[in-house]
Formats: structure tokens, C-alpha cells, sequence
């Protein structure tokens, strides 16, 4: 439970994020708002993916089924829609959109998990691997690279962190004072990111250095300020998340049909949402849809019906071996 209901945080912020994704862009305030969700909702989702991927035979065996074809199956439908409605003038099925890249990463994280962890200073070299990713132009969105190198750091903590060390964490006598501070240091930043021009696309991984309009040693500075918080974030929610139940519990327990599916229900309300010039209506109307996205999503219903439709895909393309 510990877990899920930081997973029904995380899933919520996911969606919120997403829907703040163009009313940020004439609102600092906003702004401020979406780089603070930025700078770690995703890094404690990936370590978390991380820490529930310690059976390396299991992970490897399912990262076909279970990422890679609802990869290439929703990032095509994706790509026919935003083909049709004019918004690409090419078919792409090797550049995950919008949300897909991270079934794309979980696909070559589980897939390469087992060999990573025979390397030794893995974790170091990983570190060193997201930033140096930094200076390579070519990777970009293709086939989530670049996003791949920059969280593979946080999969890999996630991984090595053991159940005995998160509860030395949890019994920690200082948890709850370090927690808050952290907490108060990513907002500062956050606010900081705004007031200094710092382009929240940094916090997405997906750009090259050179995209940016920044001297070299800050894109570096800012990627090593970006470990630090990320990692300083997910200290702050295995010390603060309680093991009860709460309203968003299942959201964290079913976080797989709302991340699918999350962007076919807050794209009409991004489109309706343009014309509302009142930022505290439009704020509550992003607000509320977020969390009705969510909560609806996650609904046992729903996550029935999206896996017996992925199984029966699956199952089409990839029939089950047959027994001699």
C-alpha cells in the first residue's frame, strides 16, 4: 500500500502536468507550478519501476509483451491521429509520443537489466552516461534515447534499493525535518527556474544541450542540480507516505490504464480550455479534469476492460506457443 500510494501521487501529477502543458506557456506563476511537479514526478516513477523490477528472468521474458507491442500498437494509432488531424506530416513509429516514450524505456530497461547490473560502478557510469547524453545531437526523441540515458539512473537506485533500506529510511529520526526541507528547496528552485529563464523542456531529458540557448557548464550544472533534487524527491515521498488507505490509493494501483489513456481525455479539454481567458477558471477547470481523469481511469471497470483488450492484441500478434 506504501508504494501505491505514492504510485496515486505520481499518476495524478502525470495527468495534472500534461494538462498544464500550454496554459504554463503565458503564466509564470503556472510555470513555476509545472517545473516543480517536473523536477521529480517522473525520477521517483522511474525508481519505483526500478524497485518492483528485481525479478530480472520475469522482466526480461514479459519486456515484449508487456511494453514493446503496446508501444509500437498505441504510438502508431497516435501517429494516424495526429496525421490525420494535420498536426504531423509523417507517419513515425520510432519517435514515442507524447507519454509513449516511457513504455519505450521500460522496454530497453527491462530488456538490458540483467546485463547492466553485471557491470561494475553501474550506477556511477549511469549517472555519467545521463549527462554526457546531453552532448549527443542525434538522439533526441528517436526511439526515446536520450530520455532513456537521462532516467536510467533512477530505474537503477530503484533496482539495488532493497525493502530493509527503505525502512532504515522510514524509522530515519530526521526523515520528516529533511523531507520538508527538500520539499522547500524544489520550490525555491522551481521559482528560481522562472525567474531566471530556465526552460522547463530541460527537466523532459529529451534535448540535446545545444537545443538550449544556455553557456555549456549551466545545461551540466542544471542536469546535476536535476539528480540531486530528483533523487533528494524520492527520499522525501519513502519518508512521508503512509502504509494506510486513502482516496488515491487506487489510483496508484491501477496507474497502468490511467497512463495509457490519460491523453485522449485531457486533449479535448486542453482544446475547449483555450477559449476560457479567466486563468483561475481555466487553472480549475485543468484541476478538475485532472483529477475526474484520473479517478475514472483508474477504475477497476477500466482496467479490466484495457487489459483484456491489450491481452487479446497480444495474443493475436504474438500467439502462445503450442505444446508438442
Amino acid at each position: 500500500m506504501l508504494f501505491d500510494n505514492i504510485k496515486g501521487i505520481l499518476i495524478f501529477l502525470v495527468v495534472f502536468g500534461h494538462a498544464l502543458e500550454y496554459f504554463r506557456l503565458d503564466n509564470p506563476v503556472i510555470e513555476t507550478l509545472y517545473t516543480f511537479i517536473y523536477l521529480f514526478h517522473m525520477p521517483v516513477f522511474v525508481f519505483i519501476s526500478g524497485y518492483f523490477s528485481k525479478n530480472l528472468n520475469k522482466g526480461r521474458k514479459t519486456a515484449v509483451t508487456n511494453f514493446l507491442v503496446p508501444f509500437l500498437l498505441l504510438n502508431s494509432l497516435l501517429s494516424i491521429g495526429l496525421l490525420l488531424t494535420g498536426n504531423i506530416d509523417s507517419f513515425t513509429i520510432l519517435n514515442p509520443g507524447w507519454t509513449l516514450w516511457y513504455f519505450y524505456t521500460m522496454f530497453i530497461w527491462r530488456l538490458l537489466l540483467p546485463d547492466l547490473i553485471r557491470l561494475r560502478h553501474i550506477f556511477i557510469l549511469s549517472l555519467i552516461a545521463g549527462i554526457l547524453a546531453g552532448f549527443v545531437t542525434e538522439f533526441g526523441t528517436f526511439m526515446a534515447l536520450a530520455r532513456t540515458l537521462s532516467f536510467t539512473p533512477y530505474f537503477l537506485a530503484g533496482y539495488f534499493l532493497n525493502d530493509s533500506s527503505v525502512e532504515k529510511i522510514r524509522q530515519f529520526k530526521w526523515r520528516k525535518i529533511i523531507s520538508w526541507g527538500i520539499i522547500l528547496l524544489g520550490a525555491v528552485l522551481a521559482v528560481s527556474w522562472t525567474l531566471l529563464d530556465f526552460p522547463p523542456e530541460i527537466l523532459w531529458g529529451d534535448r540535446p544541450f545545444s537545443f538550449f540557448q544556455l553557456p555549456l557548464y549551466q545545461n551540466i550544472l542544471l542536469d546535476v542540480i536535476e539528480y540531486l533534487i530528483g533523487f533528494g524527491f524520492v527520499f522525501v515521498f519513502l519518508s512521508l507516505a503512509k502504509k494506510r488507505m486513502h482516496f488515491y490509493t487506487p489510483w496508484g494501483a491501477n496507474t497502468l490504464s490511467v497512463y495509457l489513456l490519460h491523453i485522449y481525455f485531457i486533449g479535448p479539454v486542453l482544446y475547449f480550455a483555450q477559449w476560457i481567458q479567466n486563468p483561475w477558471l481555466h487553472f480549475g477547470l485543468l484541476l478538475i479534469a485532472s483529477l475526474l481523469t484520473t479517478h475514472i481511469l483508474s477504475k477497476q471497470t477500466v482496467v479490466t476492460v484495457v487489459r483484456k483488450l491489450l491481452a487479446k492484441i497480444i495474443t493475436t500478434i504474438m500467439p502462445p506457443k503450442k505444446e508438442h
